[in-house]
């Protein structure tokens, strides 16, 4: 009897000292799988007079801290257009100019050091303007660009060079493009968006920019301008929006067929930035107007009719979105110039319940004048 008293008690603190090591072992993975801190850039510009230089910030901390970044001398004179971050060290950057200046000189920026440095890119020979409209980072390598009159520009060796991809059709016919404001890649789909193209505004490559194709958008008709906005999920869905018109359009078929939403948010709308975070869920950032500010919405999309969460941000104009997730994302606006002048130029908004609710997050100090345009966040969708 006491030997098997003394097995039970063996057998007990065997027991408990497995329990105690399956604990320190459910740590240890818990610990390992936490989520890495959030990277994200916002890029924009400060207005001295006549004259605009672009600014860059960037948190590392999903926006619990933002920071402004050092730019090259050369960015004297621009205005940031667009930022795409790819990793926590690499982004790319586009910025414009004065289009009615001779030169018409502009940029693209990119750093490979988190921001710490920031280098001017060389561009191409041949472009109509180097007025650099918007740029997506598709890795540390590659990355596509566009100008506002047509220019489609690509890289693969990190920027150090950059080539222009001739727009044209599978007979070699150029495919006339006039002026584009946002595009969309994904894999070998290329997306962009002639905002002067009409009903076939949309242009699309599915071979990695060897050939493209007009994409016939329905519902047009009573429509003199093309989109402005796009929005790859896949190769096969795709979200467009128009100038002046408050619908949306997608593709579930590659782009052989578009269809036009049942609803709309806003009539005579210009969403200046969409982005789907799911085949059928896309965030909205709606620049509104100088009296009434803009609003952000998370629109969940069902046989063509809108399931929304809007919220409007006087004094704020929204102008880029960055969603993580269905739940998760970013946004950023500037104020209304006549409205509130002692609060900040600009407000960078985060939430984290599909858009139910917003949270703005702190501006630092030093850049309280900065007008922003655009958000970018690592693994995101935008």
């Amino acid at each position: 009897m006491k030997d098997r008293n003394m097995f039970k008690n063996a057998h007990k603190v065997l027991l408990s000292c497995l329990v105690v090591m399956l604990s320190l072992m459910i740590v240890s993975c818990s610990d390992d799988a936490s989520p890495a801190p959030v990277t994200g850039w916002t890029i924009g510009y400060v207005q001295n007079g006549n004259a605009q230089t672009v600014k860059i910030l960037k948190t590392s901390d999903g926006g619990a801290a933002w920071v402004l970044q050092t730019l090259p001398a050369e960015c004297e004179g621009y205005a940031g257009n667009d930022i795409s971050a790819v990793n926590q060290d690499v982004a790319w950057a586009a910025v414009g100019g004065d289009l009615s200046a001779e030169t018409k000189q502009c940029a693209i920026l990119h750093t490979d050091n988190g921001g710490d440095e920031w280098t001017v890119q060389t561009l191409p020979s041949g472009m109509k303007t180097q007025h650099i409209k918007n740029i997506k980072g598709v890795s540390s390598s590659e990355a596509w660009a566009v100008s506002l009159l047509g220019d489609v520009l690509h890289t693969t060796d990190g920027g150090a060079s950059w080539k222009v991809v001739e727009v044209r059709d599978v007979d070699g016919n150029s495919i006339p493009v006039q002026e584009i404001n946002r595009m969309d890649v994904v894999g070998l789909d290329i997306w962009i968006v002639d905002i002067m193209g009409g009903e076939t505004g949309v242009i699309h490559s599915s071979n990695g920019g060897i050939t493209w194709r007009q994409e016939k958008l329905s519902g047009m008709d009573t429509l003199s301008t093309g989109p402005i906005v796009v929005s790859a999920v896949s190769s096969q869905v795709t979200w467009a929006a128009m100038n002046k018109d408050g619908y949306l359009w997608w593709t579930s078929n590659g782009g052989n067929t578009w269809t036009k939403s049942n609803d709309t948010l806003v009539a005579n709308a210009d969403y200046d930035d969409i982005c789907a975070s799911s085949a059928n869920v896309i965030w909205i950032a709606f620049n509104g107007s100088l009296t009434g500010g803009g609003f952000t919405a998370r629109v969940t999309v069902t046989d063509g009719n809108f399931q929304t969460n809007q919220t409007n941000h006087p004094p704020y104009m929204l102008e880029g979105i960055s969603p993580m997730s269905n739940d998760i994302a970013w946004a950023v606006g500037q104020r209304m110039a006549s409205i509130n002048p002692d609060m900040p130029m600009s407000a960078i908004y985060y939430t984290e319940d599909g858009g139910v609710t917003w949270l703005s997050q702190t501006m630092p100090t030093n850049a309280l004048d900065v007008t922003l345009w655009k958000v970018s966040f690592v693994g995101a969708r935008r």
